[in-house]
């Protein structure tokens, strides 16, 4: 692992891993019947992987540097999944990208690439992925040179590859709370509050709390991330998926949340309005807990409150 890791390993890392394998994966695993598909940013040590191994039959690791890409083969031949495991050597933005992508257009752009990578993308445009594990460094909405964010674009284009496969899949993020564009967030939450408000929902402690400069405890870029993030991913996926929130955590300088994306069973031709307000109050009721170890190294848990819709 990398001695720069933005997301350095922790014991409230450690937690959430065995949390997901307990509550969200094994259930998931046993509803489908079968081996998950992983796909994610597992890190040279792949330790997500090696602690969800036992329901994992497939593994897609990104990895844009090729000496940590080689360390993670030799993690998943120590795990005993080597012929489980593909590991691509690309940019997450670059291969969320391809994957989006329709059948044309992606073998245009694959025609730049290396045999053997047109060979692992093509394989994996056609696996449906159960659970996209994603730590993403540089904040939710911090901007390229262009003007866009890269991460939000990355979260758009793994849903409409999701989309295309129509997938059921979880979505685990970690973002750190250092982020720019604070007007982004503030306009995102006040124009969602006023779609609300049109239809006669009162919003306003809603606006007090995710608006607000100080509450203890919670700082502003924590409470942004909780309402921006999931809604967002909300409104990506509205035409395509329900999205249920699993539950959302704070610890040390990071908001982690993790999402469940059903395909709807029909479409409306003409689309349906955003958002949908019992769907939105349901992703607003999700609790969050700070997570800090005490003395012995056990996981104190405390409900971090916010105002929800009635």
């Amino acid at each position: 692992m990398s001695k720069n890791n933005p997301f350095p390993e922790s014991i409230e890392k450690d937690y959430l891993r065995r949390f997901h394998l307990l509550h969200s994966l094994a259930d998931y695993q046993e509803l489908v019947g079968r081996p998950l598909a992983y796909f994610g940013l597992p890190s040279a040590e792949m330790r997500d992987v090696a602690m969800w191994h036992s329901l994992l039959g497939h593994v897609t690791a990104i990895e844009r540097d090729p000496t940590l890409a080689l360390q993670m083969y030799r993690a998943a031949q120590k795990l005993g999944i080597r012929e489980k495991t593909i590991v691509i050597e690309m940019q997450l933005a670059e291969i969320a990208k391809l994957l989006a992508m329709e059948d044309k257009e992606a073998k245009l752009s694959l025609a730049l690439q290396w045999p053997s990578v047109q060979n692992k993308i093509n394989l994996v445009r056609n696996i449906r992925h159960d659970v996209i594990n994603l730590d993403l460094c540089g904040g939710f909405l911090y901007q390229d040179r262009r003007g866009e964010s890269e991460n939000a674009k990355v979260l758009r284009h793994l849903i409409e590859f999701q989309a295309k496969l129509k997938t059921t899949f979880i979505m685990i993020i970690t973002f750190a709370l250092r982020d720019t564009g604070k007007d982004d967030y503030d306009d995102f939450i006040i124009e969602t509050l006023e779609q609300l408000g049109k239809v006669k929902i009162d919003t306003s402690d809603l606006r007090k709390y995710y608006l607000a400069d100080d509450i203890e405890g919670q700082p502003p870029n924590l409470r942004r991330l909780r309402f921006c993030l999931p809604a967002y991913l909300h409104k990506v996926a509205f035409e395509y998926f329900h999205v249920r929130n699993l539950g959302a955590w704070y610890y040390k300088t990071f908001y982690h949340t993790a999402l469940f994306f059903e395909p709807h069973h029909s479409r409306n031709a003409l689309g349906k309005t955003w958002p949908p307000v019992e769907e939105f109050k349901e992703l607003l009721r999700t609790p969050m807990l700070r997570l800090e170890p005490d003395n012995q190294g056990q996981i104190l848990k405390k409900s971090l409150p916010a105002p929800t819709l009635l």
